[in-house]
């Protein structure tokens, strides 16, 4: 008989860390493809309390906002990334929603409109009082025709549901934003101040400097204890002005990989204290019960 000699501890040992590893390796595959497939469920979370989701749609804005049986969306972002609109509508059984803001008609903003509008039943729809060049415009216009749910935002119009309020502020000014085309549209966003008890929420669409000078010479009241940063995380020069004025305590950034936050912007955030979430990482799910705030990222 052919004499088989055992394997030397030194070669246990090695066999031992190599299964190991491969044990690590499995595990971290399966939590990796299980976080992948997680979605921002709200029936995980109470009635009472408000919930916004910021969805990962890339460089582009869609956030959903629930709360209290009510459902509604600021911006739709493009045409691309509809399906994860349709995916978090289907998956939480939703075939409706109470209202739709659409804050500027660039298409990484309104893109995914005409589909949801197609798909779903929409209560009302609110949109900025502009004409716009970009290709978004004309694709809504025609979606929305003759239907009598639409209020273009001229001057500020409120949204109410219980404990929470939606301010929707157009600019004080438009012919004044109206003069640079390039940055016409981003600075004509409608801005949406979400109060709820005793906290506040703003989204800013994508203001860049003339409309951030524009609020600071109107001086009304935009504090809010969180922000959705304007223009997927790009540094202006009144940055800084803008992060005085509402002073928030959280910022969310909506963008993906393909358009990273600037290096400056975070590093404000940073020096300002100010605790910052992005999509690039997955849906940012911001839960706040009226006095606390806690944002995390899925």
């Amino acid at each position: 008989m052919e004499n088989i000699s055992k394997p030397s501890k030194k070669t246990l040992n090695i066999l031992i860390i190599a299964a190991i590893v491969c044990l690590i390796a499995a595990s971290v595959a399966v939590i990796r493809l299980q976080k992948s497939s997680v979605q921002s469920n709200l029936s995980e979370y109470p009635q009472d309390e408000l919930v916004i989701v910021n969805l990962a749609v890339g460089k582009a804005d869609a956030a959903f906002l629930s709360y209290d049986g009510s459902l509604g969306m600021i911006d739709t972002g493009t045409k691309e990334s509809y399906y994860r609109i349709k995916k978090f509508m289907d998956e939480n059984a939703q075939t409706s929603m109470d209202y739709l803001i659409i804050t500027h008609y660039d298409k990484d903003h309104v893109g995914g409109a005409v589909s949801l509008l197609q798909e779903y039943e929409v209560e009302k729809i609110y949109l900025p009082d502009y004409v716009s060049s970009k290709s978004g415009y004309g694709d809504i216009m025609e979606a929305v025709k003759g239907r009598d749910d639409v209020v273009f935002v001229s001057s500020e119009e409120q949204i109410s549901v219980g404990d929470m309020t939606i301010q929707i502020i157009p600019p004080s000014d438009p012919a004044e934003l109206s003069e640079d085309d390039d940055n016409m549209d981003n600075d004509l966003s409608l801005l949406c101040r979400v109060n709820f008890r005793s906290k506040k929420f703003l989204f800013t669409g994508d203001i860049e400097k003339d409309r951030i000078k524009q609020l600071k010479n109107d001086g009304i009241d935009l504090t809010a204890d969180w922000i959705k940063i304007p223009h997927h995380g790009g540094y202006e020069d009144n940055s800084k002005k803008l992060l005085n004025l509402v002073s928030p305590k959280y910022s969310v950034i909506s963008t993906g990989s393909e358009r990273p936050a600037d290096a400056e912007l975070l590093t404000l955030l940073a020096e300002m204290g100010i605790k910052n979430f992005s999509t690039t990482k997955g849906d940012v799910v911001t839960l706040c019960d009226g006095e606390k705030i806690d944002v995390s990222v899925r």
